[in-house]
């Protein structure tokens, strides 16, 4: 029904007092019924390349173990028919992941429920938002994390490939990175096993880092195609290779000219090159979440866990471009 509709049906006295309420100061804001949105508004801005694109692999016992062999210095010779083989063989080592546990706690008070429930379930809005915010500490962690300066976390893919020697490629010789050097980039691809089979392959880069991968195509006349990833994403590509943005890859890198040095202080980023064959999460226990036994008639408390480690399993099966200045 319209408002001409509604005036119209009024009687005369109707209308008198409708006309004197709308009239009167500071009546709208007293006679109107406030409409809040239904929806919980989550104020941060996170990108989960790296846990939402690597293989997630069921794991076991303490630790991911695995052998790695590292061929002989030669491999053979040419000889005559009437020699002899010399013998070499390749070396063998076990590299082990130790599962590490994630964990969070969340309380909602019984009386907020109470007073919220008008509005909608409390306790499970703020368990949905509680895992983005679980989520993007593990992201943290799938990159920086760093087992020597805390004991209790996994290493992330800086720590590991940044311990291989030869799998760092320097943008640049100076401590405090340069532009972009698309040369570099296309080295540092050369550096992972399996390159040529392009689908395997994902670079992980901040927004700002990838925005300096995209200028540089621009400057040259190059273009960057769209690709398809698992998962349904559409993402960016250089050379057939999909570039994943992920809001934990630091901007405040410490580079020296030659490694990451500590991944804060400084104002250089990276791009991670990594061969998913050979890099995946390896779970013990999937994210689970687990009501609290209640000790009081106060509040409801759930904790949020994982077990879980970063497997790199061939040490040529990813490299770091450093040295980026933003």
């Amino acid at each position: 029904m319209s408002l001409d509709q509604i005036w119209a049906s009024l009687d005369p006295k109707r209308r008198v007092a409708l006309q004197r309420t709308l009239n009167s100061s500071g009546a709208g804001s007293v006679l109107l019924q406030p409409n809040v949105n239904k929806i919980v508004q989550q104020l941060s801005l996170r990108m989960l390349g790296v846990q939402s694109t690597l293989d997630r692999r069921p794991g076991s016992g303490t630790a991911a173990l695995l052998n790695r062999r590292t061929p002989g210095t030669t491999g053979g010779a040419w000889v005559a028919d009437t020699d002899s083989g010399t013998e070499e063989t390749g070396t063998y080592a076990q590299s082990t992941f130790t599962y590490r546990t994630l964990l969070t706690k969340g309380t909602v008070t019984r009386k907020l429920q109470a007073t919220g429930r008008t509005y909608g379930d409390v306790l499970a809005t703020e368990m949905v938002n509680k895992a983005e915010d679980f989520a993007n500490l593990l992201e943290t962690g799938l990159i920086t994390g760093d087992n020597t300066a805390n004991s209790n976390q996994i290493n992330g893919l800086l720590t590991l490939i940044n311990a291989i020697s030869g799998q760092v490629v320097a943008n640049s010789t100076l401590s405090g990175g340069s532009a972009l050097v698309l040369t570099k980039l296309d080295e540092a691809i050369d550096k992972v096993r399996g390159a040529g089979n392009k689908s395997d392959l994902r670079i992980y880069g901040s927004q700002a880092g990838l925005r300096k991968l995209n200028a540089a195509l621009q400057a040259q006349q190059q273009f960057i195609n769209m690709t398809e990833i698992a998962g349904g994403f559409r993402v960016k590509s250089y050379d057939g290779i999909p570039l994943v943005p992920t809001t934990s890859m630091p901007d405040t890198l410490t580079w020296d000219g030659t490694n990451v040095q500590v991944f804060s202080g400084d104002a250089t980023t990276a791009l991670v090159i990594v061969n998913t064959r050979y890099c995946w999460i390896e779970e013990l226990t999937p994210m689970s979440v687990l009501p609290l036994a209640k000790t009081t008639s106060q509040n409801d408390a759930f904790e949020m866990f994982i077990d879980l480690c970063c497997v790199l399993s061939n040490t040529k099966g990813a490299s770091i471009l450093g040295g980026i200045s933003v």
